[in-house]
């Protein structure tokens, strides 16, 4: 990295033409619904703590951006993408940053990526390494989603998810991390949910909506398993989220085969891996 290299925020006034430039990358995991996802967050929450960042001024050349999502109780997450085949201004963009070691998660991000962050951990983590969770990024056509049916069973309703709930959501979370209630929160806060409820009003089912424009934390009780909730969480939200004019997307853990294969049976395809790092 040069001494000249530095990040520069780009005017909230510019994010719709920073997302525009994106508008055909529908379905990168850090592209259109991404960016679009935080232009709609600030709207509701001006003072989030999201910063919009170029390398040294230049984001109109090839789309090259980090964008950084704070927390006050919770590691930041870390988004970046560039228009360009080639890989270097996006990394000496994510150099600017320098204290990876304990401050960011890098949040699912695509696998021609993973040369820019392995070089940045290996030159930047020095006590520890990364660690990675790979998933497979799932898409699902207009055709598909237009196709499913939604039986729901007797005595479950569904419905948003109520907010009093995210403690109960991100208890049985399998990634969750100190201070990881507050991304739940914004999660049922900011974006399209549904969850499962039962005759008491007891969430049973859940699945929200990932800061990637995915589906995400898709979680049954273990009460309720068995009886087709997963399938019917995953079809009622792919509704949802295609009915907004969306593309319908979603991680799911590699070694998750019982989930990928739920996918799969659905008729969602397999287009790329999304990697979280921290």
């Amino acid at each position: 990295m040069s001494t000249e290299d530095s990040l520069v925020e780009i005017p909230r006034s510019d994010w719709t033409k920073l997302r525009d430039l994106y508008v055909h990358r529908d379905t990168d995991p850090q592209g259109f619904l991404c960016i679009n996802n935080f232009i709609k967050w600030v709207e509701i929450e001006p003072e989030l703590k999201v910063s919009f960042l170029s390398l040294n001024g230049d984001w109109q050349s090839d789309g090259t951006f980090v964008i950084t999502l704070g927390w006050n109780t919770y590691k930041k997450h870390l988004f970046f993408n560039t228009l360009s085949d080639k890989l270097d201004r996006v990394t000496k963009a994510l150099e600017c940053l320098k204290s990876f070691e304990d401050e960011y998660i890098f949040y699912g991000f695509g696998s021609r990526f993973m040369p820019v962050v392995d070089h940045i951990g290996s030159k930047y983590c020095t006590t520890k390494a990364l660690f990675f969770v790979e998933n497979v990024w799932y898409t699902a056509s207009k055709e598909l989603v237009d196709s499913f049916t939604i039986q729901v069973p007797p005595g479950i309703t569904l419905r948003n998810v109520n907010l009093e709930d995210a403690e109960t959501i991100n208890e049985i979370w399998p990634h969750r991390a100190p201070g990881s209630i507050e991304f739940v929160r914004s999660l049922i806060k900011y974006n399209m949910n549904l969850g499962a409820y039962d005759d008491n009003g007891k969430l049973v089912a859940w699945c929200l909506r990932l800061p990637i424009g995915s589906l995400g934390l898709l979680q049954v009780l273990e009460s309720h398993k068995r009886l087709g909730l997963g399938s019917l969480m995953v079809k009622s939200m792919a509704k949802k989220i295609s009915g907004s004019g969306d593309q319908v997307l979603a991680p799911v853990v590699t070694k998750n085969t019982a989930s990928r294969c739920m996918f799969e049976k659905l008729g969602f395809r397999a287009i790329d891996n999304t990697y979280w790092a921290h």
